[in-house]
């Protein structure tokens, strides 16, 4: 016999909106959301992809694993959006001449100057955010994040 639920009934017992992942996520969105609104469409460029080229921006010869390990972008997302930016022009691969098995990825000079036209505002973001804690909250959050990243990437965890 099939019972209905009450649909104004919560699934949990605890707000899933309370929890530290919810929250993270949520500031994540919050971050990002001008990104899209500003950048995405003007330059057929996803959230992802930024992702990718301000890694590379910092790590010119850098891997496709090794993109994957520095920003905790799954290799799936990170080589779909390599090929994009290489289609685009926007990315450089050639072999590593220490390991011709192994592609090593840079910025084109389109893709510079793209990164160097967004990155201004991606900066002012992060100061945006800092805006709300003083500096030793900063440091204290940064502290944090750096712990809770050091321990998923320790725990291997994929729940």
């Amino acid at each position: 016999m099939k019972t209905s639920r009450d649909h104004k009934t919560p699934l949990v017992d605890n707000p899933i909106d309370s929890t530290l992942v919810y929250h993270l996520l949520l500031l994540i969105n919050l971050i990002a959301k001008p990104f899209h609104d500003n950048f995405s469409k003007r330059h057929s460029l996803t959230l992802n992809e930024w992702r990718i080229m301000m890694t590379l921006a910092h790590n010119p010869g850098i891997s496709l694993s090794g993109i994957c390990e520095h920003s905790g972008l799954h290799i799936m997302n990170v080589s779909r959006g390599i090929r994009r930016l290489v289609r685009m022009h926007r990315v450089e691969r050639s072999l590593d001449p220490a390991d011709r098995r192994r592609s090593v990825l840079r910025l084109s000079d389109a893709g510079a100057e793209l990164f160097n036209k967004i990155a201004p505002a991606a900066l002012a973001r992060e100061d945006l955010i800092r805006g709300g804690l003083t500096a030793r909250e900063v440091e204290t959050f940064n502290r944090l994040l750096e712990k809770l990243i050091d321990h998923m990437r320790a725990t291997g965890a994929d729940v």
